[in-house]
């Protein structure tokens, strides 16, 4: 039986289902780019500069992409839920170790694991989207994902303006 006729088309998305799949999407934006106007004061508290914290950036970035050769592999074949709720975990346990580092090498340490957390979220929201809707509702749900993805970003120049 081909993957379509075992897909469920509901007719409308609950807001339940979008804000989950919009939130999943839109955390990996959002840990990407709410530590950077910590820098500074980041980059006094670690005795490091603001350009050797650029580290925490680029380290974050290849393990993204390196984890996302792994998510969908992974949710293949152990499910979806499992790997989201894991990621959930992991990236909070990235977000302790953020949060207790000391060092410089520590912070990166920790926004490796953010990343690896992460980007199962936000590979898997598309996914999940893909799996339960096609047509015009996965159209609706995948814009709406973009959406929250570009505005997430904004939540940080927010945060950073109090």
């Amino acid at each position: 039986m081909p993957a379509d006729e075992t897909r469920q088309t509901p007719a409308r998305l609950s807001p339940e289902q979008l804000f989950l799949l919009a939130g999943l999407a839109a955390l990996g934006a959002l840990a990407t780019n709410i530590i950077l106007p910590a820098f500074p004061d980041m980059a006094a508290d670690l005795g490091t500069s603001v350009l050797d914290l650029s580290a925490t950036l680029s380290s974050f970035f290849v393990a993204f992409a390196v984890g996302q050769l792994f998510v969908g592999p992974l949710s293949d074949r152990f499910g979806r839920k499992w790997l989201v709720l894991s990621g959930l975990a992991i990236f909070v346990a990235g977000s302790a170790i953020c949060a207790l580092a000391t060092t410089l090498p520590q912070l990166i340490g920790g926004r490796v694991v953010q990343a690896l957390g992460v980007c199962a979220t936000s590979v898997l929201s598309r996914a999940i989207a893909r799996d339960l809707f096609d047509g015009e509702a996965l159209a609706r749900t995948l814009a709406l994902i973009m959406v929250a993805m570009a505005a997430a970003p904004g939540f940080r120049r927010c945060s950073a303006a109090h």
